[in-house]
């Protein structure tokens, strides 16, 4: 099992108590609210079910909220005051928690130092790890600082991940919210057939995001419109998604994980797809080009708030 930021039992105790407040149907009590793929229509079902999101006997969606990805390429900066030309970057990881609306991305270039930016909900924060002295030598502390004007754009990056857009369209379509409580929503969406491929809209947070199916009903592209924190105006943001596996080829053997090798993208070997090519457009212009190395579904992680942060350390 792969544990990422593991803080202190505080923080781990206010997290199980949002766990075990998530009740659910189904073999999997904590996994939050669950659809059922016979509750919706035929072409979510197709998609959910060609990225491996069905899970279980019970044939349902929502057992696995939390996606990270991890790579390297190139990508420029949404953030900057100005945007400029596209930087190398060694290490690019990207985790998004579908019920809890947030996610971090944590950045590392051969020029640049270490990264990282979060958004729950309505804020939005930056964490850096510092060394501070003590006593008896030295210790790794995180500290936090806000930013605020990011929110819209972080939030935006959430729902223009494949497995995170799919099953809000899926949720949306069984008139479930997708939180931890189990709960009735009406969500606008829709399901299209455009130039022989099928089409999904869902709207989210007033912006109506659409996805775009490929010839092996995964998907290949997510678009919104998006607003910098520089301003600047509305734009449209463009996330495409290519080369999809979960081994070391497009058609993996699913009865031999172990085969798969330090190659597989898919590396709790449980039968996800992922796409090896990610890139985001803005306006036309390329803004992110990262090849995948690992792909991971429900890693352990936490997104502790600024002052629970504190407070724990």
């Amino acid at each position: 099992m792969k544990f990422r930021f593991a803080i202190l039992s505080s923080m781990m105790a206010a997290f199980a108590s949002l766990s075990t407040g998530a009740m659910a149907q189904g073999p999997c009590p904590l996994c939050g609210s669950q659809v059922l793929v016979k509750d919706v229509d035929k072409n979510i079902r197709e998609t959910v079910e060609s990225l491996g999101l069905v899970r279980s006997q019970a044939l349902s969606v929502g057992q696995m909220n939390n996606y990270e990805i991890v790579g390297s390429g190139t990508m420029v900066d949404l953030e900057a005051e100005k945007l400029g030309a596209p930087v190398q970057v060694n290490r690019y990881l990207f985790n998004a928690h579908q019920q809890f609306w947030a996610s971090r991305q944590d950045v590392t270039g051969p020029n640049t130092p270490r990264t990282i930016r979060v958004v729950k909900g309505n804020r939005a924060w930056d964490e850096t790890w510092v060394e501070e002295k003590t006593k008896t030598g030295s210790i790794q502390k995180l500290k936090t600082a806000p930013a605020d004007k990011a929110v819209d754009l972080r939030s935006t990056l959430i729902w223009l991940q494949p497995h995170m857009f799919i099953s809000h369209v899926a949720f949306a379509n069984a008139k479930k919210c997708l939180t931890p409580e189990v709960k009735t929503c009406e969500t606008k969406h829709s399901i299209a057939q455009e130039n022989g491929r099928t089409v999904f809209t869902v709207d989210i947070n007033g912006k109506t995001y659409k996805g775009v199916q490929d010839e092996k009903k995964r998907i290949a592209s997510v678009e919104t419109k998006v607003t910098l924190p520089s301003g600047g105006g509305t734009k449209t943001l463009v996330a495409k998604y290519a080369g999809w596996r979960i081994g070391e080829s497009d058609s993996p053997d699913l009865k031999n994980f172990a085969a798969m090798g330090d190659k597989s993208l898919d590396k709790f070997h449980n039968g996800v797809f992922w796409p090896e090519l990610v890139s985001y457009e803005l306006d036309g212009q390329k803004v992110l080009d990262i090849r995948v190395a690992e792909g991971w579904n429900n890693p352990y992680t936490i997104f502790p708030e600024p002052e629970l942060l504190a407070q724990a350390q």
